[in-house]
This record gives C-alpha cells, structure tokens and sequence, in this order.
C-alpha cells in the first residue's frame, strides 16, 4: 500500500477581530478552544476586544487519514452574491454568501474580498471567514468584512473562495439541533429573531450556536449574526432563544437559521 503524502505542518491563521466576535464565539466558529486562542495570544482581554484587532488562531486540524487515502474531494463552493453598504460614519459594509453546490459537507471556507476602481484594478483587499463553520450540501452561509476608511477610488467589490476544507467527519459536532416556531420582529432598523431549540441528536450537546442570516427583498445579505444560545442541552431537551441584531444593510425582509453544537458523550 503506498504510504500517504506526509502534509506540512500548517500555520497559525491571524483573524481581524469584527463587531459582535467574542472569543468564544470564534473559537466554536473555528473549531478550536478558548483555552487555545488565549495561549496563542499573551495579554489579549476577552472582555476588551477592539474591531481590526489581530488574533492569532491555531490552524485548521490536519485533515484525517481518510481523506489523504481516498480520492480528494474538489469543492463546489460557489459565491453567490455580494453587496457593498456604506454606513453613516463613511465606513463600508461588504456582505454576501456562499453556496455549497458539492455532495460533502465543507468547513471553513474563507473567501478573500477585493476592493476595485473604475478601471478594474485592486486597490485594496483582505479576508474573511464564512460564518457557519460547516456547510451541508446545498446550504449557504454567509461572510462580511467592514472596511473603516474605504478607498476613495473603490467603485465596485470582489470576491473569490480562495480557503476550505471537505468534512471527514464530524467528531465531536453535531448538526442535529432544530429549530422550531421561529418568529422575525421587525423594527425601524434592527430585528428580534425569537424562537426555539430541540437537541435532537442522541448525546447532550453544548455550545449550541445559531447562524442567522437576513436579507433584503432582492435576495441580497443585509447581515448576519452569530450567538450562542444554550450552554448545555440534554436529549430531547427545548430552550427558548432570542436573537437581536441591527443588520447593516437594506430593509430586511427574510431570514435562514443554521444550528450546530458541541457534544458529550456520557
């Protein structure tokens, strides 16, 4: 049997801290631990996070035997749309989603955003994570960057999926959270997502996080948010969640939930 490609060992990925990131949202949203990005970063606050503020993450986990035996399974992910929204302080939204066209589950994808001018050349760029750390096939999730002092030049923006992986498989995360009787509040500029969760998979589960993301009537992304809304949930268990959120861009109108959780095998 041939012995498989020895993988180089991969590097740590430096994150730009974004509005609402607490550390323990981008360490379940990375699959990491807070215990680790803390390591990685001496003197860090968690309760004093700045935006623009670089993190050091771990790197992605080496993927499994499995898949350096197998076939590598090429991604289709493809990026749906992307919309630019300039705040009322100057500074600029750019927002939009991916859309998993493959048979496997994928996990962090990150796309890199390009900012152009008229002519077409790059003024300025950077990178971003998609918020659902796991995308099922045929799901979506979706991504933003805010640039605070947008080039005076940029007339229109890119993006390309230029990072991901193929799911193996799931370890200790689960995707079986429901999420029932969802109801959208909708005021002058922010929203109240109420609703419930049910653990139904077959082993407690923590860190219950939910992905929600809003759009406009156009179909495009006006926001998204992330939250953590149970701490612990046993087999079969509900609890109530509310999510607000003050998306940044047009009036919203709709919305998709994504779920997902740690479990514990008892």
């Amino acid at each position: 049997m041939p012995t498989p490609t020895v993988t180089p060992t991969a590097t740590p990925v430096v994150y730009q801290i974004e509005s609402g990131d607490t550390i323990l949202g981008i360490a379940i949203q990375r699959g990491t631990t807070v215990e680790e990005i803390l390591a990685l970063n001496p003197g860090i606050v968690p309760e004093n996070l700045q935006i623009g503020q670089p993190v050091v993450l771990p790197p992605p986990p080496t993927p499994s035997a499995l898949l350096v035996q197998g076939t590598p399974v090429p991604l289709r992910v493809t990026v749906n749309k992307i919309h630019a929204y300039q705040t009322p302080v100057g500074s600029l939204w750019l927002l939009g989603e991916v859309t998993n066209e493959g048979e496997t589950a994928v996990e962090n994808i990150q796309v890199e955003i390009g900012l152009l001018a008229a002519d077409g050349q790059l003024v300025s760029n950077a990178t971003a994570w998609v918020a659902t750390s796991i995308i099922p096939p045929g799901e979506r999730g979706p991504f933003g960057i805010l640039v605070n002092e947008p080039p005076a030049d940029f007339v229109q923006p890119s993006v390309a999926v230029v990072g991901g992986q193929a799911v193996v498989e799931l370890g200790t995360r689960t995707l079986n959270i429901e999420v029932l009787e969802p109801e959208l509040t909708l005021n002058d500029d922010s929203l109240i997502l109420d609703g419930i969760v049910l653990n139904g998979g077959e082993a407690m589960a923590n860190q219950v996080q939910l992905v929600a993301t809003f759009y406009d009537a156009q179909g495009n992304v006006t926001g998204f948010q992330q939250q953590v809304v149970a701490e612990e949930l046993g087999v079969g268990e509900e609890r109530p969640f509310q999510l607000e959120a003050a998306p940044p861009g047009g009036e919203t109108v709709t919305y998709t939930l994504h779920a997902e959780a740690q479990t514990t095998n008892n």
